[in-house]
């Protein structure tokens, strides 16, 4: 049921009368009506939601042992009503339900039936803010252009509620950004899984919120690759959902995911499901609906309905991304590594990245390059572990170390880049791949810029051309690259792509890309549990 939407309004009255009723449990323990922090709800709040907080707060505790569980879940749906109402802000509703539950060991009682009262009263309010947006006319004639604007006094400050604490913040973007091959789509796995099982971060960071999770790849098999690695984390399938495709606007076929026309399909999707807690998006550049997310401007349109989704939702949406090696002498700073446009960065409100261990080729840093919300985090470091999910199906999973490290960042990258140039790497055959399968997943690319992005990401040497590159060779032949003359004369240019069935986000359905092509997401051999 919607809260909002299905019940009648409410007045303060009688939002005041329910919350008293809940209070007025004739037991002899006292309870006095001052309680701690009530003079801060009233001045942050307003009397009424003050009230109401007192109220359900008493309720529950003057219960008897057998009857508080039914008063807390009778708390939840009367602050879930003051919440739709415009009395209480929907960040105060679940603190306060947190709180009532530890205080009285509900969680060591049943956590999951607590989690699902809290996230079931959160999920079925979207509204993020007590005071809605003012309604524009609706025909484009009458409309007048003006400033939609807010007084400060009328909005309630809400608390920032984090999935991950300290990293991935409920209604944000976040970037995971890193080199290839290093075990970013593992550690998307792992969120999955934890959040999905509302089970504990690593290193004492807290636990996740039990929610569902939309998860949207482009370049890794559902069935030989997504679902092996889901399994491997120990992530609760039932709540994790696998974006496909959309149909096409006229309801029928199938095409490629844009966020640029399809954000809308999603938040109706979210608001379906009903306790999504987090959107993974596997990479960002492969559905920015043509563009390459090279140019502001237009990097910022696409980005900017994704973000108010989060935002009114409360959701957080973690999008992961590429590096570009250093330039000028290995002095850039980590935040201008992450591939495209700034605007990505911007929009962001934190963005971490998985760097290689220069002292240890099996492990790896999870660094903080930004977090606008909150502070400084430590770093953490990871391996990726083999593990066997099924019949002869290995998937690989990370497996985190029980202490923080204190590398930054900045000379982390730093050194893993001088230590690749002293061993005389530019990628291996795995590596130039996956990096060809990210830069070819939107469509062609001019063959000089496929060298220029090769070259910053520490892949192709300076001097060297793709064609006299060992790896590089092996790669295209084995994901059957084709390259293909673009115009004729001086002006002409040489470009790569994939084949027509690798040209979109893969999926389960033969969902077709916006080219039309069939897509088959089985196997790199057309079978599940095919190459991992």
């Amino acid at each position: 049921m919607n809260f909002h939407n299905a019940r009648p309004p409410l007045t303060a009255a009688e939002l005041k009368r329910r919350a008293a009723a809940l209070s007025a449990n004739q037991q002899k323990e006292v309870i006095p009506d001052d309680l701690p922090g009530a003079h801060d709800d009233e001045r942050q709040y307003g009397a009424t939601a003050a009230k109401i907080l007192r109220d359900v707060k008493r309720g529950v505790a003057l219960a008897s042992q057998d009857a508080k569980f039914a008063l807390f879940q009778e708390a939840a749906a009367t602050l879930a009503d003051a919440v739709a109402n415009q009395w209480v802000p929907k960040t105060v509703m679940v603190d306060r339900l947190h709180e009532i539950a530890i205080a009285h060991d509900f969680f060591e009682r049943d956590q999951d039936e607590v989690e699902q009262v809290i996230a079931s009263c959160a999920a079925e309010i979207s509204i993020p803010v007590s005071v809605e947006l003012p309604q524009l006319p609706s025909d484009s004639k009458k409309a007048k252009r003006r400033l939609i604007s807010h007084r400060a006094s009328d909005l309630e400050p809400e608390k920032l509620v984090w999935v991950w604490p300290g990293r991935i913040p409920e209604g944000k973007l976040v970037l995971l950004g890193g080199p290839p091959g290093l075990g970013k789509s593992q550690l998307t796995a792992f969120m999955s899984a934890t959040v999905s099982n509302g089970s504990h971060w690593p290193c004492g960071e807290g636990h996740a919120t039990k929610g569902d999770v939309i998860f949207m790849s482009a370049e890794d098999g559902v069935q030989d690759t997504i679902i092996p690695r889901l399994m491997a984390a120990g992530a609760d399938r039932e709540r994790v959902h696998i974006v496909s495709a959309a149909t096409k606007p006229d309801g029928t076929g199938r095409k490629t995911f844009s966020l640029k026309t399809d954000v809308d399909l999603l938040e109706e999707m979210a608001k379906k499901i009903g306790a999504v807690r987090l959107i993974i998006v596997d990479p960002i550049s492969a559905y920015m609906g043509g563009s390459d997310g090279n140019g502001n401007v237009e990097t910022r349109e696409v980005l900017e309905p994704l973000a108010d989704m989060a935002n009114r939702l409360r959701i957080a949406v973690v999008a992961v991304t590429h590096l570009n090696k250093g330039g000028g002498g290995g002095n850039q700073s980590a935040l201008n590594r992450f591939a495209g446009s700034i605007a990505f960065v911007a929009a962001a409100r934190a963005a971490f990245a998985v760097i290689e261990d220069p002292e240890d080729d099996e492990r790896r840093f999870l660094l903080q390059a930004k977090n606008n919300l909150g502070k400084k985090c430590k770093g953490l470091a990871f391996r990726l572990e083999q593990r066997l999910v099924g019949d002869d199906v290995m998937s690989s999973n990370v497996m985190f170390e029980g202490d923080h490290v204190s590398e930054s960042i900045d000379e982390a990258l730093s050194a893993s880049e001088s230590r690749g140039k002293k061993k005389g790497s530019s990628g291996g055959t795995e590596d130039v791949m996956q990096f060809l399968k990210d830069i070819l997943s939107s469509g062609p690319v001019d063959v000089l810029e496929v060298e220029r992005q090769a070259r910053a990401a520490a892949l192709l040497e300076d001097d060297k051309r793709l064609s006299k590159s060992k790896a590089f060779r092996d790669a295209r032949t084995e994901l059957l690259v084709k390259s293909t003359r673009d115009g004729f004369g001086p002006g002409s240019r040489y470009v790569l792509e994939l084949p027509d069935a690798s040209w979109a986000p893969q999926n389960p359905m033969g969902a077709p890309s916006e080219k039309g092509a069939p897509m088959d997401n089985l196997g790199a051999h057309g079978e599940v549990g095919g190459r991992q």
